[in-house]
């Protein structure tokens, strides 16, 4: 008799069982903070375009064009990252001086605007460039000013950086064979605490801001073993002119996807990566440290040891003509 009781209840309760399975599927691994950042640096890096579409870098000339055409509703907003001294000494209309320091405070209080274009401007263009890839990253329409100040006139405060840096072929003894390598490596794991990938870069953004981003020629052609060196470059100029002996090719636009080569990347050792004029590697730079990697940007790319090596194929700082742009300069 009991046991005529009891198949009722049991078959009630594994239909409730199966219900309660229905209404409650089982809820989807969360996601990394490595994964939650490399699904929007694999789109990033892929199009390599701000959130409107236009690419992340602009000249003085149009930006001129821009400040000049009497239609105030196209200007951008510019930031000037200089110090304050330097920017009292002279600048480009309009900009506002800030610091990097400042950079995340100034995106969280509405300062910095999402809805209109935005133009990063600092000594040279490769310090610009980080705050262009950490603004495009979250979402802006973030441009940096090509060669910074140097583009602009030579005759303002520290604007001759260029041109000291392409005064001469320091090292030329450039690599024609293809370096390659298997070796893959885990992801770095990063632990902010954050739960969104905004706050997550934002968090790494401002635990960097004191680590040192940058190697030069010297640092990398008299210690090459102690580097992981990229060359951001197409493989057919990775072939010619050539690269620095022991770099490794990674094509921009595709190879720095998690689905490519980013498990190429060493976690044990310091990557520094390169290309024409240390623009777009401060850019990928600033993606792989907030990634948790320890990655370094080669100061001024080739142009800064290998000037004339780039004859073939262009990318080349060239100052500019003296005084053209003054009518947007103050004071």
């Amino acid at each position: 008799m009991l046991k005529k009781l009891l198949v009722p209840f049991l078959i009630l309760a594994l239909f409730m069982v199966v219900g309660c399975d229905k209404d409650n599927p089982t809820e989807p691994e969360q996601k990394t903070e490595f994964e939650l950042l490399a699904e929007l640096g694999d789109v990033y890096f892929t199009s390599y375009t701000n959130a409107a579409g236009a690419g992340v870098n602009t000249t003085m000339s149009a930006l001129y064009d821009l400040l000049t055409d009497t239609d105030a509703s196209n200007d951008p907003y510019m930031i000037d990252f200089r110090s304050a001294a330097d920017y009292a000494a002279g600048y480009i209309k309009g900009t506002v001086n800030m610091t990097y320091d400042n950079l995340v405070a100034k995106i969280d209080d509405g300062t910095i605007p999402k809805d209109k274009p935005i133009v990063n401007i600092c000594y040279s263009g490769q310090g610009a460039s980080r705050a262009t890839a950490l603004l495009n990253m979250l979402g802006y329409q973030a441009q940096n000013l090509l060669f910074a100040y140097c583009g602009v006139d030579t005759g303002i405060t520290k604007a001759d950086k260029w041109v000291g840096q392409t005064a001469a072929d320091e090292y030329t003894s450039m690599e024609t064979t293809a370096n390659t390598t298997t070796t893959t490596y885990d992801f770095p794991v990063l632990s902010t605490g954050e739960e969104t990938a905004e706050a997550i870069i934002k968090a790494r953004w401002t635990a960097m801001l004191s680590d040192d981003w940058t190697a030069s020629a010297t640092d990398v052609w008299d210690n090459p073993s102690n580097y992981f060196i990229i060359n951001y470059w197409p493989a057919s100029e990775y072939a010619n002119p050539g690269h620095i002996p022991g770099a490794y090719q990674f094509t921009p636009k595709s190879s720095l996807k998690t689905t490519e080569m980013l498990n190429l990347l060493p976690t044990d050792k310091t990557i520094v990566v390169y290309c024409y004029t240390g623009q777009t590697s401060a850019q990928v730079v600033t993606y792989l440290r907030i990634l948790g990697y320890d990655a370094q940007s080669l100061l001024y790319g080739v142009n800064g040891f290998y000037y004339h090596g780039l004859d073939a194929i262009g990318h080349q700082y060239k100052a500019p003509a003296p005084d053209i742009y003054d009518a947007v300069l103050e004071p």
